[in-house]
């Protein structure tokens, strides 16, 4: 593996950026130099003009950048000349941490208020948009998701261009809009057409939408007119009630009754008048602030007109220059259809901007994991049932009618010529059996960890831990045991057999008109299917074991069930072939962070190497999703050639005067090394005494402390310690919700004369994405290497996996380098401004050059001649030293 500093290319340095800390516009000979709200850094001239020279040729830089190399307006400043050069349509931000997100919301305003016109959108999910999901009015127990779906499809129910379904209106109503049916002997609303559905010949060349205008206009009037309070949110209200309007509200029957079940329901009005509409959308992002139109923006835009804001969101899209979203808008496969199939935007006319970027691969192996829960199974195994009965004529809800159940469900079978009755009735035995295997193998790990568990359970001494139970040796690549059991007591082509079963199934209860129900058997087909023939290298086959306690009054489930939830993983360890799809699917871009080093290692885990090879991205055949499984086709692009790759680095342009970088000569912070956790300092080892007095030294460091141990569990140790031994107020940072943590940075923000020390978790939350900006921080400290459990099975596979893309440098690839990222991630809160002073510390002597296991060289190149070694008991004398006249500011 090269070294980190090896990379194509390396910005200015510190010292060129100190005597001159910008560039004046008035001096750049390029057209992109107007579009910068002020005079521009060094770094950020160099990097807007290595950037447009990657996308002339389609590409992609990776630019590493420290803080303040400007990094947003470099990506945007490009990306949007390039829009203006017609070289693309628009640009794609996306970044997993909100504080950014908003950060590029607050450049392209800042664009904008200095004379640009930018048309910017910010991309948020339904929950967010959704108006009854908005004010906590979705009806049922139905996830948001789940919940929006139902009421949309009622809604098109009633709008459908041939629905039978007659709304409460009159012939001429709607100003005249409503006709009535030409047929002689028909008196029936005929909307948009001649004639009704029962009367209708649908023409050769009849392009018309699926939905009728004038029947959902009908239907918004009708829910206008109905009494009680209008739903307000985002600043806004609507013409419609605080809760979705009912069938029985709007249809011209008695009784509800008298509709089947799969027709009556409540429905989203909002839905209807974008159909009403005809799909316009009555403003554009010009309706934002200073052009960028953001959710609560939109929704109340939306919402005072009655459309829906989800909708208007797709429709928008594709008129902005610049999108804002998260990692999901551009990799996860369900977010996909959004953004990729229904807005069309993730095309060959879009640069894609990564922020964060050394998060990507992290990231996007969770969204490619895929699992199915005992529940999900069950369910599924009871669609399939279902499904049965109805094709032999009983089942179904009491007083439905069994010949029609048979004859819709025959007829969908049919539609679907490789799937027969036999088929769906091997795929019912296959789930029993899979539900059945997963039971075992859940009641055989609890009676191994815990013995009589569930004596236990019932005492409350069983502990709330969650667990990973691995199918095969995580360290071997090898057949897991399901499969292997799976394949000796059914057919090699069971697993694509119940693929094609649970979509049939699927197809017969949406194609029912006597039940509402919602049918999961087509999902946990795929998921099977991609189960048994995903690669066992990439793919890690686990169940995941979460506690879960709670009552159960189904007598049918396994004992467990009162304690745990478990699911079936497939689990992605290696999702560099689908990310290079997704690139090799866009115009180029910029993948951008403050710790991408090792460049090499970026460059292959994130995909960029498969796009710079001659034969370019894998075709999408595998089951992540990104390829065919989700998006319905072949994501790859034969004989599209190789891409141009590039890569940049930027150091800290701030005066080397005002900060000091040491790393202190300390034992490895090893679990074999320190030992547990103890309450006193005679209980401690050796190591852990020499860790503890290190901490109190940094502790007394003036100004704001941030000290980052290995895990919140020593985090824990570390602030019992330290208030026992340091005057400064000490916190403790938790796992926990966003509100608590933003209590906690409150307090240690206050800007108030009085030192604090933050103790956290190198790999949580605060230490990634906060904006320790001034007076908020003065020193830095990273306690330990922070890996991840490297004895935990997902660990132990991405390793196995990672060794047979990197080699004997697999551990390195798959857990060293993200390590040192999260440690250079937090030591990078300091030194937010040319103007700060501060202090960054590694506590570990592995992060010196000569060092037993040694990671130093997988630090920034820019960073290691920075880092000098200081012995713990010169390290006070140090501190000292250089706080010797210098004021915290």
């Amino acid at each position: 593996m090269a070294p980190a500093d090896t990379d194509d290319a390396v910005g200015g340095d510190g010292g060129d950026a100190d005597r001159q800390r910008t560039v004046p516009r008035s001096s750049i000979d390029a057209p992109w130099a107007d579009r910068f709200p002020f005079d521009p850094y060094p770094q950020q001239v160099d990097g807007v003009e290595r950037a447009l020279e990657v996308f002339d040729d389609g590409g992609y830089l990776a630019l590493e950048g420290a803080c303040g190399t400007g990094k947003t307006l470099i990506a945007l400043v490009a990306g949007l000349q390039a829009v203006a050069e017609d070289r693309a349509e628009r640009v794609l931000a996306v970044t997993p941490v909100k504080q950014q997100l908003k950060q590029f919301v607050a450049e392209v305003r800042a664009l904008n208020r200095t004379g640009a016109d930018v048309a910017g959108l910010v991309l948020v999910g339904k929950r967010d948009l959704l108006p009854y999901a908005r004010t906590g009015a979705l009806p049922g127990e139905e996830s948001v998701h789940e919940a929006a779906a139902d009421l949309r499809e009622t809604a098109a129910r009633l709008v459908a261009r041939g629905s039978r379904l007659e709304l409460d209106v009159a012939p001429g109503d709607l100003d005249g809009r409503i006709s009535t049916c030409e047929h002689a002997e028909c008196g029936r609303n005929a909307y948009d057409d001649r004639r009704c559905p029962d009367h209708r010949e649908r023409e050769d060349g009849d392009d018309r939408p699926w939905y009728d205008p004038v029947r959902a206009a009908a239907l918004c009037a009708l829910v206008e007119e109905m009494d009680g309070p209008r739903l307000k949110t985002a600043g806004a209200t609507a013409p419609y009630p605080v809760d979705p309007p009912h069938t029985r509200d709007v249809l011209d029957i008695y009784d509800s009754e008298e509709l089947p079940a799969g027709e009556a329901g409540y429905f989203d009005p909002f839905y209807a008048r974008y159909l009403a509409d005809e799909e316009w959308i009555p403003f554009d992002p010009s309706a934002g602030e200073a052009g960028v139109l953001d959710p609560e923006a939109l929704a109340g835009a939306a919402v005072a007109r009655g459309t829906c804001p989800h909708e208007a969101l797709a429709a928008l899209m594709g008129e902005a220059d610049v999108l804002i979203g998260n990692y999901n808008h551009a990799f996860d496969p369900a977010t996909r259809r959004l953004t990729r199939e229904k807005a069309g935007v993730l095309d060959d006319e879009t640069l894609l901007v990564v922020d964060e970027a050394h998060m990507l691969e992290e990231r996007v192996r969770d969204l490619l994991s895929d699992s199915v829960s005992l529940h999900a199974l069950r369910t599924a195994h009871r669609d399939i049932a279902l499904a049965r009965e109805y094709l032999s004529g009983t089942g179904g809800e009491p007083d439905a009618d069994p010949a029609a159940h048979r004859r819709d469900a025959e007829r969908v079978l049919a539609e679907f010529g490789d799937v027969d009755r036999r088929d769906l009735r091997t795929a019912g035995e296959f789930l029993e059996w899979v539900a059945g295997r997963l039971d075992e193998e859940v009641r055989d790990y609890l009676e191994e960890e815990y013995g009589d568990w569930a004596r236990r359970f019932a005492e409350g001494s069983l502990p709330d831990d969650d667990h990973e139970i691995p199918l095969r040796d995580p360290e071997t690549v090898e057949v897991d045991r399901l499969t292997a059991a799976a394949e000796a007591e059914f057919a090699p082509d069971v697993w694509s057999r119940v693929r094609a079963a649970g979509a049939a199934a699927a197809a017969i209860h949406d194609e029912d008109g006597q039940t509402d129900r919602t049918p999961v058997c087509g999902g946990v087909g795929r998921l099977l299917a991609d189960w048994g023939r995903a690669d066992r290298e990439t793919y890690f086959r686990e169940i995941e074991l979460t506690y879960s306690e709670k009552s159960v009054a189904d007598t049918t489930l396994p004992e467990w069930a009162g304690a745990y939830n478990a699911a079936l993983t497939l689990y992605n360890c290696v999702p560099r072939e689908p990310l290079a799809r997704v690139l090799d699917d866009l115009a180029g871009g910029l993948l951008m962070s403050a710790t991408l080093e090792p460049f090499d290692v970026f460059r292959t885990v994130a995909g960029l190497d498969r796009l710079a090879g001659a034969d370019g991205p894998e075709g999408g055949d595998g089951p992540d999703a990104l390829g065919g499984r989700s998006d319905g086709g072949d994501d790859s692009r034969p004989g599209s050639g190789p891409r141009r790759v590039e890569t940049v680095s930027y150091g800290l342009s701030f005066p080397e005067e005002n900060r000091a970088s040491w790393a202190v000569d300390l034992p490895a912070f090893t679990y074999r090394n320190r030992g547990p956790p103890a309450e006193t300092y005679a209980e401690m080892s050796r190591t852990r005494r020499a860790y503890a007095s290190a901490m109190a030294t940094v502790a007394r460091s003036p100004g704001n402390v941030l000290l980052c141990l290995p895990s919140y569990r020593e985090a824990e140790w570390a602030v019992d310690y330290l208030r026992e031994h340091v005057d400064a107020p000490v916190l403790r940072d938790r796992s926990s919700g966003a509100g608590e943590t933003d209590a906690l940075l409150d307090r240690f923000f206050q800007n108030d004369g009085i030192g604090r020390v933050l103790v956290t978790s190198a790999r949580g939350t605060v230490t990634e994405g906060v904006d320790y900006k001034g007076h908020r921080l003065h020193c830095a400290a990273v306690v330990g290497v922070p890996y991840a459990n490297t004895a935990a099975p997902r660990t132990r596979a991405v390793t196995t996996a990672y060794e047979g893309v990197f080699g004997s440098a697999g551990f390195e690839a798959a857990v060293q380098v993200p390590a040192v990222r999260k440690a250079r991630q937090a030591f990078g809160r300091v030194l937010r401004g040319h103007d700060e002073v501060g202090v960054r510390l590694l506590l570990d002597g592995r992060y010196l050059p000569d060092a037993p296991r040694s990671v130093e060289n997988l630090l920034g190149g820019r960073e290691r001649p920075e880092f000098s070694a200081v012995s713990p008991d010169m390290l006070d004398l140090a501190l000292d030293r250089f706080w010797d006249g210098r004021e915290p500011r």
